[in-house]
């Protein structure tokens, strides 16, 4: 009577007739986009503090036709944003309303998104004030 009643309760873990099929992993809406960089020129809009959270570097950059967005969309028009600094980049010497030559990253399966990998000061800016038609020296890191 006690193994009877005990048959449940050991049979509940093992004792089913067919085994769940195994799942296969869900396919991704779309392909995953490859990280890219881009070299970009604008202006320096502001600079991030460094004991005052939240504050950040945005520039004013100029379009950026080839840009891959999130979900595939291609192009970027020009615009203000905030960048966020890659390892071992700095922006010493340079001030708001600098003219910038700089290269970030894409890689939208980190959890980043996007970082600028170099940032220099253009010598001058071009009439549109974003970019620089000459040389750009590296600034110091």
């Amino acid at each position: 009577m006690i193994a009877a009643s005990l048959l449940p309760i050991l049979c509940s873990g093992g004792c089913s007739k067919t085994a769940d099929p195994p799942r296969s992993p869900a396919k991704p809406a779309s392909p995953a986009i490859p990280s890219k960089s881009y070299t970009v020129r604008g202006v320096i809009e502001a600079l991030p503090v460094p004991d005052k959270p939240g504050t950040q570097l945005i520039i004013h950059h100029q379009e950026i036709p080839d840009f891959v967005h999130r979900d595939g969309r291609i192009g970027m028009k020009e615009m203000g944003m905030p960048f966020p600094l890659g390892d071992g980049v700095g922006v010493e010497g340079l001030a708001i309303g600098d003219p910038v030559e700089f290269e970030f990253t894409v890689d939208w399966a980190s959890s980043e998104g996007y970082w600028i990998t170099r940032i220099s000061r253009a010598n001058r800016p071009s009439p549109d004030g974003l970019s620089d038609p000459s040389p750009s020296a590296e600034l110091p890191r």
